[in-house]
């Protein structure tokens, strides 16, 4: 599961509803004296709401998917000690905790973890008493687990062979950065063959604005201005993510001044449209052109190379990487004269 997918998942209500009513279940076995049950639902709301607020708290969402994981592991170990105990309710855990792996690991970790579950929780149920009736249980559990083999290995079979046509991120609207290299070859290409002008351009959040936000701000400021990107560009305009918290910017037909001025403009709206706790956003800029025998690594090496010049010395500001070549090429001639 993506970052983003695992991000929208928690803050989505069905979580929510499922994180109440594992709550309610748990209170519920409380009062019918089902003691072991209820502290394994407690366990399980106790996962959900952690994992939430801990995203809702601005936490790294790789770190909050990471606490989901060995939370769910934990879960496991418990209803396998349950089952040594003869706990008849823990048998109810063996149809959840292999749906709960195959969610939230990838599909070959998964199959590893939930084989083992399974071989382990079988050698307690044998070693219990009714036998027959764990006979049953065993052989509609391995029904159960090859079902639901089959079924995640069709999703991740499928998942595969869309993932080549994801061309956006959920969050931001911006094309992934896997699709880059070969859409601007194409753009350059193209312009080579036109005889047409081509511009990037590399916008970052200021360094100055990041260290007054949390994680979870810096998130949904970036989500913003990928929002504010996706209705202000041209339709025939791309932008990727390219780094964290920045996004690269493909401007077919457009000559240097003409991307600087479009960088200009976007600035202006991200400072005028994009706040956070009372404090405005503001956006630093690199901007470069195509030049004769660039390709897509020089093209995008040029633009991030003005974005560093410019976080460097200021911010809230736009720059075209041509200027910085001419101040180089003055310097260097001046410094000659003066020798």
């Amino acid at each position: 599961m993506s970052q983003s997918d695992h991000q929208l998942l928690i803050q989505s209500k069905p979580y929510l509803y499922a994180s109440l009513l594992s709550g309610f279940l748990s209170f519920g076995a409380l009062l019918d004296g089902q003691y072991i049950f209820a502290a394994q639902m407690a366990i399980f709301c106790l996962l959900l709401f952690v994992n939430r607020f801990k995203s809702s708290a601005g936490k790294n969402t790789k770190l909050s998917l990471q606490w989901f994981k060995q939370t769910s592991i934990a879960l496991g170990f418990i209803t396998i000690a349950s089952l040594t105990l003869g706990i008849e309710s823990a048998k109810i855990w063996l149809y959840f905790i292999p749906l709960l792996v195959f969610f939230v690991f990838p599909f070959k970790a998964a199959l590893w973890l939930v084989g083992a579950f399974s071989v382990i929780s079988m050698l307690a149920l044998s070693s219990t008493s009714q036998s027959l009736e764990n006979i049953q249980v065993s052989l509609n559990y391995l029904l159960y687990v090859g079902i639901s083999c089959s079924l995640v290995y069709l999703r991740e079979l499928r998942r595969r062979q869309l993932k080549p046509l994801r061309r956006t991120d959920n969050l931001t609207k911006a094309a992934i950065r896997e699709h880059l290299d070969d859409d601007l070859t194409k753009e350059i290409q193209r312009s080579e063959r036109e005889g047409s002008e081509l511009s990037t351009m590399v916008l970052s959040v200021d360094t100055i604005c990041k260290t007054k936000l949390s994680s979870k701000e810096q998130d949904t400021v970036t989500i913003n201005i990928g929002k504010l990107l996706h209705n202000n560009l041209r339709l025939f305009d791309s932008y990727y993510l390219w780094e964290h918290h920045e996004f690269l910017i493909v401007l077919p037909h457009t000559s240097s001044s003409q991307a600087l001025k479009i960088a200009n403009a976007l600035r202006i709206q991200i400072r005028k449209n994009i706040a956070m706790s009372n404090e405005a956003i503001t956006v630093s800029i690199g901007v470069s052109g195509l030049n004769i025998g660039d390709d897509s690594g020089s093209l995008t090496f040029r633009a991030t190379q003005a974005l560093k010049e410019t976080l460097a010395k200021s911010s809230n500001r736009t720059n075209l990487y041509r200027e910085i070549e001419d101040i180089d090429a003055n310097s260097k001639s001046t410094e000659k004269k003066s020798k």
